[in-house]
């Protein structure tokens, strides 16, 4: 398989995983859900993802990519068939559940891959390709979902997402060892706990940056939303100003090789979510459409930088022969701040309204910028 096979059948999936969360939350909002039940829901993405990272990652080491990566399409699939067919709150969290569990099986096994496609040399460029096709996705989904949406109803929408997965199952059913790669041995063959690669201080801090910054962009998917119903936004509109947001993110992904050229990883992380902090805390000001877009563009600009860097830095400085363990670890720590922050947003949002929600989103990108700084040297006596 080709990194860019590898890039189209990540987009088939991550858009419809990205496309069913504005379809979820306006869903409920329709139905009368509050926004903590909406809080609820956005946990339940991350419920299966948390228990299942570690495990993924475990199996992609040692027994092979394609079968997690069928059963994550599998189960987006049948997600979103649930959900045109159980049209009520109850399904909404069937939903939420099926996609999270399908989901993080198909990603621990496509970053594996990503990584091990080709020579070492080209894996910061097969990463950023990478992450230029799950922005694309970002762009893709949310945009769909909200026209769908005015057209043809909720129900609906989730059944033309469910077509989505269809082509990467095929591709892996009828190509079986499209996903094939070589492995890297482990350096001993002492069993080890995945949670020991936390006792690494940079494996760590890389961890906990990136479970920071991908509950912050969580929480903007799913909340924008909810602050768009609340101020009457049709779900066109809402697909729009998450699109402005995701074709950000794509830019700054196609520039970030130029920018990486003048400054350092640390850098670019602290001063960028330093731009994504400040727009968060404007943007529940806003009314109009098109500034939210235009301040949705900014967020997109700042947050964009960050998951490249950190994907690369998280495989490069992995254990040989436990890269796919590494990444399990990385996406159940996201996985625990995707379900955590939910929560606390949604009653905060219950409570307050939604624009503490952002403010408290742009203080977590503070602290996240904060952490980013290059540790200094110390001073030679």
């Amino acid at each position: 398989m080709t990194i860019f096979t590898l890039i189209a059948i990540s987009m088939a999936v991550h858009s419809c995983y990205i496309g069913s969360k504005v379809v979820v939350s306006l869903f409920a909002l329709s139905l009368g859900a509050s926004q903590f039940t909406v809080g609820i829901l956005a946990a339940c993405y991350a419920f299966f993802p948390l228990l299942l990272g570690v495990y993924t990652g475990r199996l992609a080491d040692t027994r092979g990519l394609r079968m997690p990566l069928m059963v994550g399409a599998a189960l987006t699939c049948c997600g979103m068939t649930a959900g045109f067919l159980w049209r009520d709150l109850a399904g909404l969290f069937a939903v939420a559940a099926m996609m999270g569990a399908g989901f993080v099986l198909f990603n621990v096994s496509v970053q594996t891959l990503a990584g091990a496609l080709g020579e070492a040399k080209h894996r910061t460029r097969n990463f950023a390709w990478l992450t230029i096709g799950y922005s694309s996705s970002n762009l893709i989904g949310p945009v769909l979902a909200g026209f769908s949406i005015d057209l043809v109803g909720h129900a609906y929408t989730f059944l033309m997402f469910a077509f989505f997965p269809l082509a990467p199952l095929t591709l892996l059913y009828l190509k079986p060892r499209s996903a094939n790669v070589t492995r890297t041995p482990r350096t001993d063959d002492t069993k080890h706990s995945a949670f020991d690669l936390l006792g690494d201080p940079a494996l760590r801090k890389v961890i906990i940056i990136s479970g920071l910054s991908v509950a912050s962009a969580e929480l903007f998917a799913f909340y924008v939303p909810v602050f768009a119903h609340e101020i009457g936004l049709s779900a066109s509109m809402t697909g729009i100003v998450l699109g402005s947001y995701a074709l950000a993110i794509v830019l700054m992904r196609f520039m970030l090789g130029q920018i990486m050229r003048r400054l350092e990883p640390e850098q670019i992380m602290v001063w960028f979510l330093l731009v994504a902090a400040a727009a968060f805390g404007v943007f529940p000001l806003f009314t109009s459409a098109y500034a939210l877009m235009a301040t949705a563009f900014v967020i997109g600009i700042g947050v964009g930088a960050t998951q490249p860097i950190l994907m690369t830095i998280s495989y490069e400085r992995s254990p040989p022969g436990r890269t796919g363990e590494m990444t399990g670890v990385r996406l159940t720590v996201n996985n625990l701040a995707r379900m955590s922050m939910p929560l606390v947003s949604g009653a905060l949002g219950a409570a307050f309204g939604t624009s503490p929600v952002f403010w408290m989103n742009a203080c977590n990108l503070l602290l996240t910028s904060y952490l980013s700084r290059k540790p200094k040297k110390p001073r030679e006596r």
